[in-house]
């Protein structure tokens, strides 16, 4: 993998929490769907599938605070989904089905608001213009940094195979900037932990006193002189 590409995807024990996280829920999906009788159309499945593997994903996350991220609930239209930022480097991670007999997504809203900064990104990181855009055109934005361009990564994953790949879209969605299977990234060891102490100044919420009202200020006045 590229140098560039290397500062904007997932640590070791970040790539394994998520993973486990997937084969967690799609474990826990399929006992319960055991439990439950057969129906004519089973309409539940997959949004069982879904909601189970991003409960999981989420108490992973929870679980794990020294990897210094954080789970956020969305929604696009009637479609919930899960956001997971790293936020040290500001990378947003979406966990998402992808059948393994597609290649890649159809373009959506949501999707291209989490590419929409991956070129700028890999720019800043010194990434050539000719490996990232190739003929397309593409006008950078002014880059202010990544505090303000998050980079977008996606976690796929097939519905009733184990695979699992970690990639990020071109901001036009028409193709991956890479694409990798980490189906097999679960790790025992601490590589790749971050500090729990690494704190940004942007990650800690001042606690400011409440500013008192003129009339609740006492001013202290002396004693009158003796006459």
């Amino acid at each position: 993998m590229k140098t560039y590409l290397e500062e904007c995807t997932l640590l070791d024990e970040q790539r394994s929490l998520i993973v486990r996280g997937i084969q967690e829920g799609k474990k826990e999906y399929q006992s319960i769907k055991a439990l439950l009788p057969e129906f004519t159309t089973n309409t539940y499945a997959p949004r069982l599938q879904y909601d189970a593997v991003n409960s999981h994903v989420e108490r992973m996350i929870l679980s794990n605070p020294h990897t210094q991220m954080k789970v956020f609930k969305k929604k696009a239209g009637f479609h919930p989904y899960i956001v997971i930022q790293d936020t040290i480097r500001n990378i947003l991670i979406l966990v998402s089905k992808l059948p393994k007999n597609k290649y890649i997504y159809n373009p959506s809203g949501y999707r291209g608001d989490f590419a929409s900064s991956n070129f700028d990104r890999l720019l800043d990181a010194g990434a050539p213009k000719e490996d990232l855009m190739g003929d397309t055109i593409y006008q950078p934005s002014l880059f202010q940094g990544p505090d303000n361009h998050p980079f977008g990564i996606v976690i796929s994953y097939d519905r009733d195979s184990d695979v699992i790949y970690e990639g990020a879209l071109r901001p036009d969605q028409e193709e991956w900037i890479y694409k990798e299977d980490i189906t097999d990234s679960i790790i025992d060891n601490t590589k790749g932990i971050i500090p729990l102490n690494n704190y940004r100044a942007s990650d800690i919420e001042p606690r400011l006193k409440t500013p008192k009202e003129d009339s609740d200020i006492v001013v202290k006045l002396k004693n009158s002189p003796s006459t």
